[in-house]
């Protein structure tokens, strides 16, 4: 494993020793196309552990490097769940049917292991966003959540929280077509390629104004901003869910100035908690490259922070 996802699991002495073993493996089943997950050791890890953690990748993030990040969830959380969502330029386009289909095995793994189960699951989700790809994923699924729960026994949709926390990486972000080239283009090092990807991006933003103009689809930045300034992220983790958002000062795809007015929003809610991680110097979705330690470090904290309530339900 590169240097780059070595990162410190914490400050307390186990989790540093921790750090120091061959890294945990991750077998990852296939729930659908763009749906994988790795389930936990049970008999492993503490009873402060995510009972899922979800990560959702950047638009068209391999599976390989996706793994890598659910590898440091391991090396924390033995006992979690993990689940990696992909995303692909083709959700710009797509039917709000074709979105539902891309997560429902993901909802349907929800509902039946974490929401029927609530009161008898310790903790709760570990929502981790990367890029505006992911944060758009994370919005259907919300939605499709919220289609299904609604026809579950009534005791499914009452009483019990579901703690919950989040890490939003990279985003969010503002200007469609300016964000959509950098998407396709983030990893091509070729001014060429570049030049060339530009082509089918362009058709691609066509597609999608194409969709709202006929079909009446909402613009998809200002849907992602609203949607984050909203508290609970997830049916019934409307409860404390704190957040933890990591970007950086040299991002050309998510300009700094969008998550900071998008920061300024939430710290004017006093019933939202949330902490920011500017680094400077990383481009786009590379902040855990550049410092691993202290991206990882954060990812704990933020967890850390949900646990107080456990003792209040």
């Amino acid at each position: 494993m590169s240097k780059s996802f070595q990162g410190v699991p914490g400050s307390s002495a186990s989790r540093v020793a921790m750090s120091t073993l061959v890294d945990p493996q991750v077998k990852l089943h296939k729930l659908g196309e763009d749906v994988h997950i790795a389930y936990g050791d049970r008999a492993r890890g503490s009873g402060n552990d995510p009972r899922v953690i979800i990560l959702f990748g950047w638009m068209d993030a391999p599976l390989r490097i996706l793994e890598k990040y659910a590898v440091s969830h391991r090396r924390r959380w033995p006992s979690s769940d993990i689940a990696i969502v992909q995303s692909h330029p083709a959700f710009i386009w797509s039917s709000q049917e074709k979105r539902d289909d891309a997560v429902r095995p993901l909802a349907d793994y929800l509902v039946s292991t974490v929401y029927r189960q609530r009161r008898s699951v310790p903790n709760g989700i570990l929502l981790h966003v990367i890029s505006n790809g992911g944060a758009f994923q994370l919005i259907t699924l919300s939605r499709l959540l919220k289609s299904i729960l609604p026809a579950e026994p009534s005791d499914i949709n009452h009483g019990t929280a579901i703690p919950m926390a989040a890490i939003f990486d990279s985003t969010p972000g503002t200007g469609e077509y300016a964000s959509l080239l950098a998407t396709l283009t983030t990893d091509v090092k070729s001014p060429l390629v570049k030049a060339i990807l530009t082509v089918p991006g362009s058709l691609v933003y066509l597609a999608s104004v194409f969709r709202r103009t006929v079909v009446g689809d909402e613009k998809i930045f200002p849907l992602l901003h609203r949607f984050l300034e909203t508290q609970g992220l997830l049916p019934l983790a409307e409860g404390f869910a704190p957040r933890v958002y990591i970007y950086s000062s040299a991002d050309k795809m998510v300009p700094f100035t969008s998550v900071e007015n998008h920061l300024s929003i939430l710290k004017a809610n006093p019933s939202v908690s949330v902490a920011a991680e500017k680094f400077e110097g990383s481009q786009h979705v590379q902040h855990e490259r550049q410092d691993p330690e202290r991206y990882w470090n954060a990812v704990q904290a933020v967890w850390d922070r949900s646990l107080p309530i456990k003792t209040k339900l």
